[in-house]
This record gives structure tokens, C-alpha cells and sequence, in this order.
């Protein structure tokens, strides 16, 4: 059984050479990133299973229906420049793909700065592309308590090493947290609040059961 466990994990947590032919488009959003009107493209696949994710879809198997194509998002941003104040790139879990580089370069050639969602499971992905000037700011999640990220099949030690390198780039960044039932406990809040520094803006948001359809 650990094996395979294990086996699926090393699956889900690699790096996907899939290339993001497909994305889904939020045309505009005016909460997603700190003080500008974005846009929101989400990207498909996450190693974590957060048991309460609003999107579900966007976890594993296949590609959403209602996702266009990398082309008809560029276009909508090329047109959309003037009113928009910026790109958030989400999901999912955006840097498990091998060619978001590229996919951030191309919103930068537009004019656009970018912001990444991130689950911090992918810190030497984080640290290369803090490196590119088109990001100019990454929201990390903290799901829970480092020492419990079992509970959303994660990994702690990952977490952490994304919070040092956050600190260590010169990008801004925020931490937000979930309070999610049977995830975030009230010691795993104590847990998380050490880790905050002062100068960091730690974000935390109420829970909200997932509307029936």
C-alpha cells in the first residue's frame, strides 16, 4: 500500500511537460490581485487534495470544456491592455508546468505584470521564476500547520523552503490561509502565526461550502 502511495505521489508532484495549450479565462476580476483589475487564467493539475478545493475540475483528469485556447487568451489580453492592471496565473497549481516561463513571458511581451497563485509545492520552480521580471507578486497558500500537510497529501518541508525563498527574493508576496473544517485547527493557526515575520500580510479566509449546482 506505501508503495503505492508513494508511486502516485512522485505522479502527481512532478513537473508536467504538458504544454498549456488550454486555459481557463477570467476576463476580469477585481479581487484576485492587491490593488489592479486582472485578469485571472487558470491552469490545469495539482498534486495537492485539498478535501473542501472550489475547483475541483482543475485538479486531475481532463481538461475542463469550457477552457479556450492559449491563442484566445493572448487576444483577449492584447485587447483588454488599456483596462487591465495585470495577469494573476492560478489553478490548479501553475508551476508544476514545465513551460510557464514561457507562458509568463508572453503576458509580459503585452505589457502586463504577472501574479502567481501558488500552493508552495514547487520551491525551485518558485525560485526560477522569481528571477523573471514580468512577476511582480506571488500569493502563497499555507494550507494548514507545516507538520500536518498529510491532511491535503502535501508536504511541509516544501512549504517552508517556499517561505525562505520568498523572503530572500526581492518580490512581493502575501501568505493567505483557509480556515477550513478538519484542516486548519485552532493550534494549527498557532502553529502557522509563528511562522509569520513582521513586514509579511497573512491573509485569513473564512471557509464557504461549495454552492450546490
Amino acid at each position: 500500500m506505501w508503495r503505492r502511495w508513494a508511486r502516485l505521489r512522485n505522479r502527481r508532484w512532478r513537473v508536467t511537460d504538458m504544454a498549456l495549450d488550454r486555459l481557463g479565462l477570467q476576463k476580469s476580476s477585481l479581487l484576485d490581485y492587491p490593488g489592479r483589475v486582472a485578469a485571472v487564467v487558470f491552469t490545469h493539475g495539482c498534486p495537492l487534495r485539498c478535501p473542501y478545493c472550489h475547483n475541483g475540475e482543475l485538479i486531475s483528469g481532463p481538461i475542463p470544456a469550457g477552457f479556450v485556447t492559449r491563442a484566445e487568451v493572448m487576444d483577449h489580453l492584447r485587447r483588454r491592455r488599456a483596462l487591465l492592471g495585470g495577469v494573476v496565473i492560478t489553478g490548479g497549481e501553475p508551476l508544476m508546468h514545465a513551460d510557464l516561463p514561457q507562458l509568463i513571458a508572453e503576458v509580459g511581451a503585452i505589457g502586463l505584470p504577472v501574479k502567481i497563485d501558488t500552493c508552495g509545492a514547487y520551491p525551485d520552480r518558485l525560485q526560477e521564476i522569481l528571477a523573471m521580471p514580468e512577476v511582480d507578486h506571488v500569493a502563497l497558500d499555507i494550507k494548514t500547520a507545516p507538520e500536518h500537510y498529510d491532511r491535503v497529501r502535501g508536504n511541509g518541508t516544501d512549504l517552508l523552503r517556499t517561505i525562505r525563498i520568498l523572503r530572500d527574493s526581492t518580490t512581493s508576496y502575501h501568505f493567505r490561509t483557509t480556515i477550513a473544517p478538519d484542516v486548519v485547527t485552532d493550534e494549527d493557526l498557532t502553529s502557522i502565526a509563528a511562522l509569520i515575520e513582521p513586514g509579511d500580510t497573512w491573509v485569513r479566509q473564512p471557509y464557504r461550502a461549495p454552492v450546490p449546482a
